[in-house]
């Protein structure tokens, strides 16, 4: 995506914004597609990632010792049924009478220590949203250890009470005590005890949490049950307990393996942990020179999307302070080189980026993208064409992540669609005009490719690539999904995530086929456009061919002729976006019509935003001859009121009929444009000046506005005049 939107657009969102506010801008408005022609710094801009994605090459190879446990529940009520779960199991060699009573006074105990860890999870909440943080909960009431319990859960449950008043040495005594028992008696909750242990120590001795940690493992390779997942979590709090030393490069090693095991929060953690550490000079240098650290903060800053503004483009702070790290550590050779020839290329360095290139794998796909970009920028675009295209082949062909996320976010991964996007602008530029289009639509680039299709290609050359590439039986699989942010049932404004995830080939087909159908309309093809049309267009467009066949038949009756023409200038008006409609500029069917987002054509022929790869000559002179007819917004109106006006040629001079046609078919133009409206004015002061509307027309100086004589059959039944 071009970080640098185009102005108009700009002014667009502005103007929703301001007329029905964020949310309805946001829930009512429509989906823009990216553009990626528009300004070539888009097309330079380094691309980004998802860390969890950065992060896939450098996980350990062999199979995780241990799994994450997640009860949908929540960590309180889980902790509380598996405690539950295993009294049941010890006390099981009890009378019932005695094994329920038992179990009533413990979970009496556990019930009221889960009561207030509840509190204490709520309080934190509150204190992180509230404007004023309420107070506390109270302390843990005094609680009694029940008589029966066997000596293992006994030793816990006496630690667990402790912990939360605030007695730590009394629930460490506790579980050393547990942990000191015979292996057979203490089968339940050895890992719990070394777990809570090396909890307890975590702010002030971290050596002893991580002892503590490691023996949970140790434990539960040993065979002690784990039903909580201790083991796996105890990589994660190992972790912070290196953060509290001062160990950073240690504490990403660990996330990396927590990560491996599947735990969902483990990416995060290293999102955390690496921000910290590019904001500590000192810590940074020293994950710099670590075999381990270093990969992973460098999959953390090719992570960062952050930009400069909204529609800034990317920041290059974050690489240039981790390229400056790692050239102070003496740092020459890596595995993975390319990485850090992409972040010297996000950097800005470009010089950086080119000796890193020499010590990367010349294969590796990064390599030879972030080689085209350095060759894209010296203009030397032949070669650039050839890496770019062998980049894309060896890319990832989607974006396995939220796509709305990174859409708003104007994420542009390294991914095969977002290189297909830029080898369609290279080869555009060198008037590859066939090809261009192909990887455009293939990228999901449609605004982009609508371009190419609409104003580059003739219509024979996109006539010919449509029949080779795009075909009917294609086409024909296509099912249009859910309507979106429209008001007619059964319209479809369908996200496309350019750049992001290539569209299903049959919309591809069914797209572009149509707008070639409506292209041949608007150069007077009409026969040739109906195969090219969805079979709900094609009734339209044969009442089209009809009406003008029989208005133009100059053996009919004028007023017959007069009917025939006006109906056929009426079903231009009111169905003209979907038989003649551009899809970009002017009329821009992509947005349903409702919207307009500037002139795509200007942007792309702005010497100051493309000094690589803007148009041709050729396509310069392309586009000049494949404009709309007139150049105009709903370009289709005035070829209607043009069919009006020749229509009431056909009626006698002086009746209120013929001045009700020429007002009918001036209130399609006059509100947007006056002048453009004029001869329909001057019509009726011509032939019809005695008249009603002529008088009313004449006071105002405009056309009045009159009932449209249009048939109602004509005029769609639910939808917003286009």
């Amino acid at each position: 995506m071009s970080y640098r939107k185009i102005p108009a657009r700009a002014a667009l969102v502005a103007f929703l914004a301001s007329s029905l506010g964020a949310f309805a801008l946001w829930a009512c408005g429509p989906f823009f597609p990216p553009w990626l022609l528009n300004d070539e710094a888009g097309i330079l801009e380094a691309p980004t990632t998802w860390l969890r994605d950065a992060l896939q090459p450098l996980l350990p190879a062999a199979k995780p010792a241990f799994a994450p446990v997640v009860d949908e529940k929540g960590p309180i009520q889980q902790t509380a049924a598996a405690d539950r779960k295993d009294l049941e199991t010890a006390l099981a060699g009890l009378s019932p009478e005695r094994r329920q009573a038992v179990l009533d006074s413990y979970i009496k105990v556990r019930d009221a220590i889960a009561a207030y860890k509840e509190k204490e999870a709520t309080w934190k909440q509150e204190v992180a949203t509230a404007y004023e943080p309420p107070p506390r909960p109270a302390p843990l009431a005094p609680l009694a250890v029940p008589p029966g319990l066997p000596g293992e859960l006994d030793d816990y449950l006496r630690g667990a009470i402790a912990y939360h008043q605030g007695k730590l040495d009394v629930a460490r005594a506790a579980w050393e005590k547990l942990l000191a028992r015979p292996a057979q008696e203490r089968r339940l909750r050895s890992t719990w005890a070394a777990f809570m242990l090396g909890k307890t120590a975590l702010a002030n001795d971290p050596a002893a949490a991580i002892r503590g940690f490691e023996r949970t493992r140790e434990l539960a390779s040993q065979g002690f049950p784990d039903p909580l997942g201790l083991a796996e979590a105890s990589l994660g709090w190992q972790a912070r307990a290196e953060m509290n030393r001062q160990r950073f490069d240690e504490a990403l090693t660990l996330y990396l393996q927590q990560m491996k095991t599947g735990d969902p929060m483990a990416v995060q953690s290293i999102r955390l942990t690496a921000r910290k550490l590019l904001g500590d000079p000192a810590a940074l240098s020293k994950a710099a020179r670590s075999p381990a650290a270093r990969p992973i903060l460098t999959a953390y800053v090719l992570s960062r999307w952050d930009r400069t503004d909204y529609d800034g483009p990317l920041d290059p702070a974050p690489a240039r302070i981790w390229l400056d790290a790692v050239r102070a550590a003496g740092i020459r050779q890596v595995e993975n080189a390319d990485r850090l020839a992409w972040i010297a290329y996000r950097a800005g360095d470009f010089a950086a980026a080119e000796e890193w290139l020499r010590r990367a794998p010349a294969e590796a796909p990064m390599a030879r993208w972030i080689r085209a970009k350095l060759l894209l920028r010296a203009g030397k675009l032949a070669e650039a064409e050839a890496l770019l295209a062998q980049a894309a082949s060896g890319l990832p062909a989607t974006a396995d992540h939220d796509l709305w996320e990174a859409y708003e976010n104007g994420v542009q991964p390294a991914v095969r669609p977002r290189a297909s996007g830029e080898l369609g602008a290279v080869r555009l530029t060198r008037g590859e005009y066939a090809a261009a289009l192909d990887d455009l639509l293939r990228g999901g680039w449609w605004v982009d490719a609508a371009y190419v299709a609409e104003r580059v290609l003739t219509v024979d050359e996109l006539r010919a690539y449509v029949d080779k590439t795009w075909p009917a039986d294609l086409a024909g699989r296509y099912k249009p999904g859910e309507p979106r942010n429209v008001d007619e049932p059964g319209d479809t404004w369908e996200i496309q995530f350019a750049g992001l995830a290539p569209p299903p080939a049959e919309k591809i087909a069914h797209d572009l086929r149509y707008l070639l159908g409506r292209r041949l309309l608007r150069t007077g093809h009409r026969s040739d456009a109906r195969p090219y049309l969805p079979e709900n267009r094609r009734a339209a467009l044969d009442d089209l061919a009809r009406s003008l066949s029989q208005g133009r038949d100059a053996a009919r009756p004028a007023a017959e002729r007069s009917q025939a023409l006006f109906r056929a200038a009426c079903l231009t008006r009111y169905q003209g976006l979907e038989l003649l409609g551009t899809e970009i500029e002017p009329d821009w069917f992509v947005h349903g019509g409702s919207f307009e987002e500037g002139s795509f054509a200007e942007d792309r022929a702005n010497a100051k935003t493309h000094p690589h790869l803007g148009p041709s000559p050729d396509e310069r002179q392309r586009v000049a001859r494949n404009r709309a007819a007139p150049d105009k917004r709903f370009h289709y109106r005035y070829q209607g009121m043009d069919l009006a006006l020749e229509a009431a040629k056909l009626l006698p001079a002086g009746t209120e009929e013929r001045a009700g046609l020429l007002a009918t078919a001036g209130n399609w133009v006059e509100g947007l444009d006056p002048k453009g409206a004029r001869p329909l004015y001057d019509a009726i002061q011509s032939c019809c000046a005695n008249t009603g509307i002529g008088r009313r027309s004449r006071k105002v100086q405009a056309i009045t506005n009159v009932e449209d004589a249009c048939p109602a059959d004509v005029k769609p039944k639910s939808e917003e005049e286009n």
